[in-house]
């Protein structure tokens, strides 16, 4: 029987709820499963793919079974992008730390210069895991055509950074919301933000994006 009204209203956001903290839950559970360092960028790569799934309307897919494909199927070559990724953040946080001491004009420069490395590195990975469950690349193209995506639309990755700041924040307030909802829901928002981006910037060629 198909509810309508204010209870069918009700009924789908209660369904909601429930798909958006399975998700999350898979994704703690699987990230805990690949011993953290070696499982959080699988599991959040599998998130994403049932995400994207979602938007794309596909509402009522098996939401283990995709999440569980994405995770074995991409394994490795994920966490050998996501340690790249993690190398070039530390990277970035020692320079930050270690080379911007001081008040002389050249202490300055590196530090502004840092700073704004270190923004399109944020927007880069924002834009990384939509990218890479969206389309099929080279390896290391995955990486690269996420920055040309956070620099073909500065503004768009500008709003996501701060509406994922503002929510992640709000999150940080109710720790229980945080557990139950942080992920599913940031990445959510992401990849409908990107999904937008891509779908707007692309041409009419489809060649690589995955069925």
């Amino acid at each position: 029987m198909k509810l309508t009204g204010i209870n069918g209203f009700i009924y789908r956001i209660c369904t909601l709820i429930m798909q958006f903290s399975y998700l999350q839950l898979l994704w703690i559970c699987y990230t805990v499963l690949g011993l953290g360092v070696f499982g959080i960028f699988p599991a959040t790569a599998a998130m994403f793919s049932v995400v994207r799934k979602w938007i794309m309307g596909e509402s009522d897919i098996p939401v283990y079974q995709t999440f569980w494909k994405t995770y074995k199927n991409e394994f490795l070559k994920v966490n050998m992008l996501g340690l790249i990724l993690t190398a070039i953040g530390w990277i970035l946080y020692i320079d930050y730390h270690y080379f911007t001491f001081g008040e002389s004009v050249v202490s300055s420069v590196i530090k502004i210069v840092t700073l704004i490395v270190t923004y399109f590195f944020i927007t880069t990975c924002i834009y990384f895991f939509p990218v890479y469950v969206h389309y099929r690349y080279r390896l290391m193209d995955y990486i690269k055509f996420s920055f040309l995506y956070s620099l073909a639309s500065p503004l768009k990755s500008a709003g996501i950074f701060i509406i994922s700041s503002v929510i992640y924040y709000l999150f940080m307030k109710v720790p229980v919301v945080f557990i139950f909802f942080s992920g599913s829901a940031i990445s959510y928002i992401w990849m409908w933000y990107v999904y937008t981006t891509i779908d707007r910037l692309r041409s009419n060629n489809k060649k690589g994006i995955v069925d």
